[in-house]
């Protein structure tokens, strides 16, 4: 009946159609077909395996972090005035560059003040020593010269003390001229301006906060049981954003606070991977670290029955693996099961594999 029905749709074409070559040709092509599957089955499929292997793991716990700069300054007033300028937020500056001005009108002419006392100075010291020089003339002659030679030599000492402390008052008058003006303590950007242009700040009044972007660090509080697991130079693994980072521990202070029962611990970031104030997570260890087998997270199936994989064999065929889930620590899981280490596990491509089934190694372990 098929064939009839096969037939006339193609002599609906306008082509006269033999029935017998019909059925020789559908029986060819299931021949072939046959065939393929005696000869291989169906195609392998591709798949990206992954190797069994040994790591040094220890259980974790996950600990909210932030990224802070290890320079942040709130910058203060020195000398109390006006702010004429104040420098815009996002702004970058070098050590040592302005930040921002105090009107410093009457501190300048208080410099040229201390000048003038300092020039009145020095013309009575000028005029004490050529007194002397006449007076030490005279005092070989009669004793009258000679009391005041010594009046006057201690006119003269006196200039000289005075001549100190002019030169100290001038330094004094140039140096409020210099602190009415802010500089950068380190290199770094505006983050927040606290006064504005025009407003009077007192000494010690914060007028703006300077972070350095470029000099950043993990801070996390972690609980006191960790101490004993965490050292410093040690490597953990942060996170955030999806991005796994690793930090090293440069510091862990070993005091806990009363009330939290958590201890400050810093890390250094290789790089710069976030900006001051992201928020990460900490990956604290919570046990020694053991050796265990392990591999990669994408190899294993989990199933209401359990865990499992599959193992690549010689014939480049997958076998079924129960395992049982340990430690986790980045991509990379214990499991303990019927492996061995440097075996070859799918990773990509078991969600829908059978047991058995001809596989085709594209990526991973091997290519």
């Amino acid at each position: 009946m098929w064939v009839d029905t096969l037939a006339g749709s193609m002599s609906g074409l306008g082509k006269p159609v033999n029935k017998r070559l019909i059925v020789v040709a559908v029986l060819l092509s299931m021949l072939a077909t046959a065939n393929a599957f005696a000869k291989g089955g169906p195609r392998a499929a591709p798949v990206v395996v992954g190797e069994v292997s040994e790591r040094m793991m220890a259980p974790t716990v996950m600990v909210a972090g932030s990224v802070v700069s290890r320079l942040d300054a709130a910058v203060a007033a020195e000398m109390m005035g006006r702010l004429v300028w104040v420098a815009e937020v996002g702004d970058r500056f070098e050590q040592g560059a302005k930040l921002a001005q105090i009107d410093d009108t009457q501190r300048k002419l208080e410099v040229e003040e201390s000048r003038a006392g300092l020039a009145q100075v020095k013309a009575r010291l000028t005029f004490f020593e050529k007194e002397l020089t006449r007076l030490r003339s005279l005092a070989k002659q009669n004793n009258a010269a000679r009391t005041m030679l010594e009046q006057t030599e201690s006119d003269r000492d006196v200039a000289r003390a005075d001549l100190s402390a002019a030169r100290v008052r001038v330094k004094l008058a140039q140096d409020r001229v210099a602190r009415s003006v802010l500089r950068a303590p380190f290199s770094g950007t505006v983050a927040q301006r606290l006064l504005q242009p025009g407003e009077w700040a007192e000494s010690g009044t914060e007028v703006m906060r300077l972070v350095n972007t470029d000099l950043v660090e993990v801070r996390a509080m972690v609980p006191l049981s960790s101490l004993k697991f965490v050292s410093k130079g040690a490597e953990l693994r942060v996170q955030a954003d999806g991005v796994v980072h690793s930090a090293t521990v440069r510091s862990l202070v070993p005091v806990g606070d009363l009330q939290s029962r958590l201890m400050d611990l810093r890390l250094d970031l290789d790089g710069n991977p976030w900006p001051a104030g992201q928020g990460v997570k900490v990956a604290v260890p919570t046990a020694q670290a053991v050796k265990a087998v392990t591999v990669h997270r994408d190899a294993i199936v989990l199933r209401r029955s359990g865990a499992y994989l599959y193992r690549v064999n010689a014939e480049s065929r997958v076998e079924r693996v129960d395992v049982t889930l340990g430690v986790a620590s980045g991509d990379y899981i214990q499991v303990v099961g019927e492996l061995a280490v440097g075996e070859l596990v799918v990773t990509v491509g078991n969600e829908r594999m059978r047991p058995g089934q001809q596989v085709r190694v594209k990526g991973g372990a091997s290519e």
